[in-house]
């Protein structure tokens, strides 16, 4: 069908392939892009079916995905000039707008602050699902220095996030503690050159965190895990310790918080970065971009790679799993 392309688009069963029309031109401060590479994040499949989250920016045609990468192949009025002919990591619901088209497509829409200009020298697939990781922990530093905290403590240490977190914090030499759950999560994470990741199944892991913590002031907690690791170790951080909570990877158990946190100063509240100053004030998202660019060379932002799938290929690509966490990636135009 002439000025069609294929997209999966949301349906009220899940999500199919369908031919939508193709954008053909790009709007004031849009790109038009097509697309080479999508890699699916967790986030994706889990709201596959159901209601948005308050923030998420939708997309004409209900073209699902949010991620990817492509080649800026045309930009609108006000954009500027650096970002035409390149190529760009996608996060496509920072900035509201009605012109979205979603990148679970051949050719996507989206505002200039949704991307990342991509340095020439690396490849652009190896981040296809990158930008959503980087901008959270980017947003997270800006928000706890402007709140006095001095270094950080990760509890989802190897995650996609978490891993970001430990490149933002070398980028911007910042004490970071990472906790994982094994000694080879540990090794992974010092050969990407972080400085203080603790075991969490150690037997001293709560001294050491307790001293650690103290040691380095860091006094805000990065926490994409939930109940378990936060009744464990509630008990010996810092005084004045603010908990961030950003994902819930532990599952359901409840938090439980003895009185006595209150007393010391420990508070608890959520993280988003859909509602961070970094990205509701757009010359502060501009300049996330502009920073996130010069640093996302860094070997913690790109996109662990698993299989890749045509769209066609949609439920096999969904059903893909691993504890590794390598992506399932999307390429539109195979």
């Amino acid at each position: 069908m002439k000025n069609s392309m294929k997209a999966i688009c949301s349906t009220p069963g899940g999500v199919e392939l369908q031919n939508v029309p193709m954008p053909v031109k790009a709007e004031p401060k849009h790109l038009l892009i097509k697309m080479g590479a999508c890699g699916i994040n967790p986030g994706d499949k889990s709201f596959i079916g159901r209601t948005f989250p308050i923030g998420l920016v939708l997309s004409k045609y209900e073209i699902y995905g949010v991620s990817g990468v492509g080649n800026v192949v045309e930009a609108g009025d006000n954009v500027p000039e650096e970002y035409i002919g390149k190529h760009v990591a996608i996060y496509r619901s920072l900035v509201p707008s009605n012109h979205i088209v979603g990148t679970w497509s051949q050719y996507a829409h989206v505002h200039y602050l949704d991307c990342v200009i991509l340095p020439d020298s690396v490849d652009m697939l190896d981040y296809s699902g990158s930008l959503v990781n980087i901008i959270t922990p980017y947003a997270f530093l800006k928000q706890i220095q402007l709140e006095g905290h001095k270094a950080i403590i990760t509890t989802a240490g190897t995650s996609a996030t978490g891993i970001a977190m430990a490149g933002i914090c070398l980028a911007y030499n910042i004490p970071h503690i990472a906790i994982v759950r094994t000694a080879e999560a540990k090794e992974e994470l010092l050969d990407l050159g972080a400085r203080h990741v603790l075991v969490q199944g150690d037997a001293d892991f709560k001294n050491q965190l307790k001293d650690l913590a103290q040691a380095l002031s860091a006094t805000a907690v990065f926490d994409g895990v939930g109940g378990t690791i936060l009744n464990d170790i509630i008990d010996v951080l810092p005084n004045n310790t603010t908990i961030y909570a950003y994902g819930f990877l532990g599952g359901s158990t409840p938090l439980t918080v003895h009185t006595s946190a209150l007393i010391r100063g420990i508070t608890i509240k959520g993280f988003s970065n859909f509602r961070s100053a970094t990205v509701l004030d757009l010359p502060e998202l501009e300049r996330a971009m502009q920073a996130i660019s010069e640093i996302i060379h860094m070997p913690h932002f790109k996109t662990k790679r698993g299989p890749s799938f045509k769209l066609e290929d949609i439920a096999d690509a969904l059903a893909f799993s691993t504890e590794d966490g390598a992506k399932a990636i999307l390429h539109p135009f195979k």
